[in-house]
C-alpha cells in the first residue's frame, strides 16, 4: 500500500491559509464585539437598578427602575396635581377646568350629565353621587402615584404591616430591608434600611412611631386598593 505525502508547496500554505483567514476573522471580531457588549451592559446594569430581567425566545428584555427615589418624585407624589386646592373659590375653579378641559373631557362630561339626567334623582343625591365619584377617582390617582415609583418588596413591607395591626418594629424593619438587599444586590449597593423607608414615610403612607412605623389611613388604603387588584402589585418594580 503506498503511502500518499503532501508536498508543502508555497501555493498550497497560501491556500490554507486564505481558507482559514476568514473563519478566524469572524471568530477574532465575534469575541471582540461580544466583549464590548458586556462592557456596555455591565455599564449599564451599574449605573441603573434592575426591576426585572428575563429571556425570551426573541432575546433578552429588561426593565429598569430609578436608581433612588428622587426627592422630586417624592414631593410630586405627596403633594399631588389632581387635588383640589382648598383655597380656590367657584370662580377660580371654573377657570381652571376652562383650561385644562379636552375633546374627550368634553365627551365624558356630556356621558355623565346624560346619566345624571337618566337617574332622575334629586339634587342634592346627584351630589352625593358626584362628590362620592370624584372621591374614588382622587384616591385611585394617588394610588397610581404612589405606584410609579414604590418598590415590590415595600409593598411586601406594608402587607406585613397590615397583616400585624399597622405596625412594624425598626427592628423587623431593618430585617426586611436587610434579606432584600441580600437577593437584590447591586442595586440597593448605597442604601441603607433609613432610605429604603425614607420615600414611604415622606410620601405619608407610613409613619414614624415609638419603635417602629405604623400604617397611615392612606397607607393602609393603599395595600387595600392593591391587593382587590393583584395585577398592579405585579407592575411594581421588581426590587
Amino acid at each position: 500500500m503506498e503511502e500518499q505525502l503532501v508536498t508543502w508547496t508555497p501555493q498550497l500554505i497560501a491556500d490554507l491559509i486564505k481558507a482559514a483567514l476568514w473563519p478566524f476573522t469572524v471568530l477574532v471580531l465575534g469575541l471582540t464585539i461580544r466583549s464590548r457588549v458586556y462592557d456596555s451592559i455591565r455599564t449599564f446594569f451599574a449605573k441603573n437598578s434592575v426591576s426585572e430581567v428575563s429571556a425570551t425566545a426573541s432575546g433578552i428584555s429588561a426593565k429598569f427602575v430609578a436608581a433612588k427615589q428622587s426627592a422630586e418624585t417624592k414631593e410630586s407624589t405627596s403633594a399631588s396635581s389632581v387635588s383640589l386646592p382648598e383655597d380656590m373659590n367657584a370662580e377660580a375653579l371654573a377657570r381652571r377646568h376652562e383650561s385644562q378641559r379636552t375633546e374627550f373631557s368634553d365627551d365624558l362630561y356630556k356621558a355623565i350629565k346624560t346619566h345624571l339626567s337618566a337617574l332622575n334623582l334629586p339634587t342634592d343625591q346627584e351630589v352625593d353621587l358626584l362628590a362620592r365619584e370624584c372621591s374614588l377617582m382622587q384616591s385611585a390617582l394617588r394610588y397610581f402615584d404612589i405606584s410609579k415609583v414604590m418598590f415590590r418588596s415595600q409593598f411586601n413591607m406594608f402587607s406585613v404591616m397590615a397583616n400585624n395591626g399597622g405596625y412594624m418594629s425598626k427592628q423587623d424593619v431593618q430585617h426586611h430591608f436587610g434579606s432584600i438587599k441580600s437577593v437584590v444586590g447591586d442595586a440597593y449597593s448605597d442604601w441603607d434600611w433609613i432610605k429604603y423607608v425614607s420615600y414611604p414615610v415622606s410620601a405619608g403612607i407610613m409613619c414614624d412611631e415609638g419603635g417602629g412605623y405604623a400604617l397611615t389611613r392612606l397607607g393602609s388604603s393603599y395595600v387595600h386598593f392593591m391587593s382587590r387588584n393583584p395585577q398592579l402589585v405585579d407592575d411594581l418594580a421588581k426590587i
